[in-house]
């Protein structure tokens, strides 16, 4: 069927082979080798999940946007080799860029970026460094984006509020019996509710400013170079939509700073380690500098506690409904998930208010340097 699908796009080479890639737990991702005469040109060929994004559509929408912007914008910058910074897709041959099948599954083909990587743990402090200065070049070159051109691709996407209501129904439900399973993890997610009102507080109060945001700044959304090892691109745009800057610095922090797998049995050696969050923070306040608002600066170490609680619960959720949002290896997988991020926002709560000093003295630093 793959090779169907792609008979569809403008790839002017023959098709060598195709193969499962990446780790994905959302799309399905092959990467697709084409070429002859002794040249090579690769692709990156994703299916988008229409359980967990119900319009792919304007996933695409959203991601040709987003490119289109941040091509346009280092076009203007001489030194800069677009195809190294930023992928583009390919259209398919009556014009559009993504093709469906008989299922109704959206499929899209993505320019692949070579000499590049991946990792899902960050080892030492260069790499976060790396990889948090390419999500902050990323945000800066989408600052001046006109929100009113992106749609949420996933609605309530980050709204703590819905993932707690979700979360209790799948409780009261409990459609595949697994609540008694799970009584550790409920009794611990309960006694951090209250910052779902203290952020609606915080929302009501203060003037954060919406921008469009990547929403998913995972450690493993982001290329590193092979040759130079320095942070290359940013991937996996399905979710770039209109949010708040301390989302993607919640979620950096939360997959940044934990030096094990989130499937890890034993949750005793997650952490927040505070050198990486130190290092992260500084690659990523180098590129945003004097651009953030002070009300942004001031709840930036808020959305680490904040991802990380809605990354637990989400986890959870999906235990309890029978894990239909996230691909699983082993039947309790999802709970072991939310056991590890609960851990890790008890460590990142014990450590706030000395993440909250280095962000301070950091935006200081880089202000000045402005």
């Amino acid at each position: 069927m793959i090779e169907n699908i792609l008979t569809d796009f403008n790839i002017n080479s023959k098709i060598i082979s195709t193969e499962r890639y990446g780790n994905g737990i959302i799309n399905e991702t092959y990467l697709v080798r084409t070429g002859g005469n002794g040249s090579e040109v690769k692709y990156i060929l994703r299916k988008i999940n229409n359980y967990v994004f119900s319009n792919p559509a304007i996933v695409v929408d959203n991601t040709v946007k987003t490119i289109q912007h941040i091509s346009n914008k280092l076009q203007k910058q001489d030194n800069k080799k677009i195809s190294d910074y930023v992928f583009q897709i390919v259209e398919t041959k009556d014009g559009n860029y993504y093709k469906t099948d008989d299922d109704n599954n959206y499929w899209c083909l993505l320019t692949f970026i070579e000499n590049s990587y991946t990792i899902e743990i960050v080892e030492n402090k260069e790499q976060a460094y790396q990889a948090a200065k390419t999500f902050g070049r990323f945000q800066r070159l989408l600052f001046d984006a006109d929100i009113n051109d992106f749609q949420p691709t996933i609605p309530n996407f980050h709204n703590l509020k819905n993932r707690l209501l979700t979360f209790e129904k799948a409780i009261k439900d409990d459609i595949v019996q697994r609540v008694k399973t799970a009584e550790e993890e409920l009794l611990r997610i309960n006694t951090y509710k209250y910052l779902q009102k203290e952020f609606s507080n915080i929302l009501n109060e203060t003037k954060l400013p919406k921008r469009i945001t990547h929403n998913d700044a995972k450690i493993n959304n982001v290329l590193l170079n092979k040759l130079t090892d320095k942070g290359q691109c940013v991937i996996d745009l399905d979710t770039v939509m209109p949010g708040y800057i301390l989302y993607d610095f919640g979620d950096m922090v939360r997959s940044f700073t934990n030096p094990k797998p989130e499937d890890i049995q034993d949750i005793n050696k997650v952490t927040m380690r505070i050198e990486i969050f130190e290092s992260l923070a500084k690659g990523y306040l180098e590129e945003l500098g004097g651009l953030l608002t002070k009300s942004e600066i001031k709840y930036l170490t808020l959305g680490a506690v904040l991802i990380t609680l809605e990354q637990s619960i989400r986890y959870l959720t999906d235990y309890l409904i029978g894990d239909k949002y996230y691909t699983i290896n082993f039947s309790n997988q999802n709970l072991i998930r939310a056991g590890t991020q609960l851990k890790l926002l008890d460590s990142i709560i014990e450590q706030k208010e000395e993440m909250k000093k280095i962000v301070e003295k950091t935006v200081e630093l880089y202000t000045k340097e402005l």
